[in-house]
């Protein structure tokens, strides 16, 4: 579906400086980037200096694997300017890093090189890659948790079993921009090995809208045509679930929450692509019924996750774009600017001179903690 100059540019070291220059100056001149949350001269936008930061080396992944730290506190000397890393324990002892987080991250970078031309974000990619590589089993199945900076594997906690969806279908959409971005020779036949862990039916529809989107990301890159079917067939299932006009995120189970609420994104991007306008009628209505009133209730919620803030903006922002509706953007914009003090404290929730995100609001007070998540997921929702 892409033009060749347009894989040649990709898989190149270095796009044209035109094409940069071009790139940077669009991304310069959002009003969101002006009011001082956006690039970052010479990387790229404020939140990655920490998230960059929060980024290590794991010694049984090889010399080039990096994995990010889960959380960061600020430390007990000096609080204003020093973290220190804490792992995961919320459901025993998890880890210190995760792959859920790496992939997530490699997602980001690779649209900050693909999109912009940022010549860093390309080999901060290809090392979370190597550590997404370093972490899927001969079966395909990844674990979600090392215990350890030297990559000891947690394969026995809950939330790191090997093949949980949760993390499978993130590492899958990782993998799939990694095929566009370095080629299929390695990061395909991942892809594929990997593929057959997200084929059983579930309940969790949130989820499901992540696999979409990683099989509509490899059907982009390779055209496979069962890339496409399936997105097709999982859109299908989630557009079946609603509450009202609000897409629910497990079936049968009224309570929508918004962290990880990616459906109407996965929904009307597959509109797009695959040409189905059914989909895109599901997703508008239920970005009118959920995620509008969302947006508008940011800058008045006492509890609010960057995270959730990313998913509201980038499902309206897709809805948006398919649509051609000035006011999904406009929305989406107005949810952005919760970061920047928009919100119930009056105070910003990411720091640009620091380069980080913070944890969110939590009882009316922005968190002082700054962990993976909260950056990786604030870079996106301030990227569009």
């Amino acid at each position: 579906r892409r033009a060749n100059t347009g894989r040649t540019e990709i898989r190149g070291c270095r796009p044209h400086p035109r094409v940069v220059a071009t790139r940077r100056a669009a991304l310069q001149s959002s009003p969101f980037v002006q009011a001082g949350a956006g690039i970052d001269t010479g990387v790229t936008i404020g939140s990655i200096r920490h998230l960059r930061w929060l980024t290590r080396p794991v010694a049984s992944a090889g010399p080039r694997a990096r994995a990010i730290a889960v959380y960061a506190e600020p430390g007990a000397a000096d609080p204003e300017k020093a973290f220190v890393l804490r792992p995961a324990q919320e459901q025993g002892i998890e880890g210190v890093a995760c792959v859920d987080d790496a992939a997530r991250a490699v997602v980001l970078y690779c649209r900050l090189w693909r999109q912009h031309g940022i010549r860093p974000a390309r080999g901060a990619a290809l090392g979370l890659l190597r550590f997404l590589a370093y972490m899927q089993d001969e079966d395909g199945r990844f674990p979600n948790f090392i215990l350890d900076w030297t990559g000891q594997k947690n394969l026995t906690t809950g939330s790191s079993l090997p093949g949980g969806l949760p993390w499978q279908s993130r590492a899958l959409h990782a993998l799939a921009w990694g095929i566009e971005v370095f080629g299929e020779a390695e990061w395909g036949e991942r892809f594929n090995r990997g593929l057959r862990w997200v084929d059983e039916p579930t309940h969790h529809l949130d989820v499901r809208a992540v696999c979409v989107l990683a099989v509509l990301q490899h059907w982009r890159a390779t055209g496979a045509v069962a890339s496409a079917d399936r997105a097709l067939t999982w859109a299908s299932e989630i557009a079946a679930q609603t509450s009202g006009d609000s897409l629910l995120d497990s079936v049968g189970v009224q309570e929508i929450h918004l962290w990880g609420h990616l459906q109407e994104k996965a929904l009307a991007e597959t509109s797009r692509a695959l040409d189905r306008p059914d989909l895109l009628d599901c997703a508008q209505a239920s970005a009118e019924g959920l995620l509008l009133p969302a947006a508008a209730s940011c800058a008045s919620a006492r509890h609010v996750l960057p995270f959730e803030v990313s998913c509201i903006v980038s499902g309206l922002s897709s809805v948006g774009r398919v649509t051609g509706d000035a006011r999904y953007q406009e929305a989406a914009v107005r949810a952005r600017s919760w970061f920047l003090g928009q919100n119930v404290t009056g105070q910003p929730v990411c720091d640009h001179k620091r380069g980080l995100v913070y944890d969110g609001i939590d009882d009316g007070r922005v968190s002082r903690n700054s962990g993976a998540e909260s950056n990786i997921e604030g870079a996106l929702a301030l990227l569009g």
